[in-house]
């Protein structure tokens, strides 16, 4: 695995680097860095959603994004109508971290009820690793429950996986005591390349398992610390291609993930989220790659 500091280097575009793809074209010859439709995490714009879930959805619909990932809260026959009156599908959700089988059968019929084909989960543990051992057992007896219904399950990283527990991480862990068919990953960048990972090298050692990718930017001048949530002291994120990620080298290689679906997500957002969403939905629209 590549160390955290070799990484860093080549993955974090700096300003004088991001001057440079910006001079020569992103958006120039080459074939488009991502051709399917682009999808929205509702989190992203939570607030206008409490007040207004479909109007909401109608905004998001006319800033371009043709897929979205929901959470519970409104209704299945609520949300799902406001979905196709904005045009919208919803191929994922993001659930509550199951704790025990039963806790994840309720998980099951609810992600059913609202017909989305991958139930994603994640919640950012700091645990040992005889715990991450249990974890990933409980994983395996969940994924099969949920492929019986017709879903996959997913997991969604954050930060804290990384860290090494003994000879390997949590993260790691997952991946290798894991069925690779009970358990996919919805990897999210912007999480992984703060704590010191290298997308592509996961992508390389454990290809197609990553069916799902969350797409969010790392604001130039931030801190790279992932012993602590860069959150608690300054809004980390940026729109997608306003940051100091090298989408160009990451989207060279989404075919080795497996990559069906992505995802745009901004935790916070410095301008309101219906601008920053539409940001960073014409710069993925127009992302080249090289050559």
């Amino acid at each position: 695995m590549m160390t955290r500091r070799g990484f860093l280097g080549r993955a974090l575009v700096g300003a004088a680097a991001s001057s440079a793809v910006a001079a020569r074209g992103v958006w120039g010859a080459g074939k488009l860095a991502w051709s399917g439709p682009i999808g929205l995490e509702l989190y992203t714009v939570r607030e206008l959603f409490k007040k207004d879930p479909a109007g909401t959805l109608k905004q998001v619909a006319t800033a371009g994004y043709q897929q979205v990932e929901i959470a519970p809260g409104l209704k299945p026959q609520t949300l799902n109508d406001a979905l196709r009156a904005a045009g919208l599908t919803a191929p994922s959700g993001y659930f509550e971290n199951p704790k025990t089988l039963e806790d994840w059968k309720k998980t099951v019929e609810e992600a059913h009820a609202y017909g989305v084909r991958y139930a994603v989960v994640g919640d950012n543990p700091r645990l040992d690793s005889e715990t991450w051992k249990r974890r990933t057992d409980l994983y395996n007896d969940c994924g099969k429950l949920a492929a019986g219904a017709g879903i996959q399950f997913c997991y969604h990283n954050h930060f804290h996986e990384f860290e090494r527990k003994g000879d390997a991480s949590g993260y790691d862990l997952m991946l290798k005591r894991c069925d690779p068919q009970l358990l996919k990953m919805e990897m999210d960048i912007f999480w992984a390349i703060y704590a010191g990972q290298d997308p592509l090298a996961y992508w390389r050692n454990y290809p197609g398992r990553f069916l799902l990718l969350h797409i969010k930017d790392i604001k130039k001048g931030v801190t790279i610390n992932p012993h602590e949530d860069p959150k608690e002291k300054v809004n980390p994120f940026a729109p997608v291609g306003q940051g100091r990620i090298d989408w160009q080298g990451i989207f060279a290689h989404v075919g080795e993930a497996g990559a069906k679906h992505i995802i745009v997500e901004q935790d916070q957002c410095d301008v309101p989220p219906l601008e920053a969403i539409k940001t960073s939905f014409e710069y993925l629209k127009g992302l080249r790659l090289n050559g």
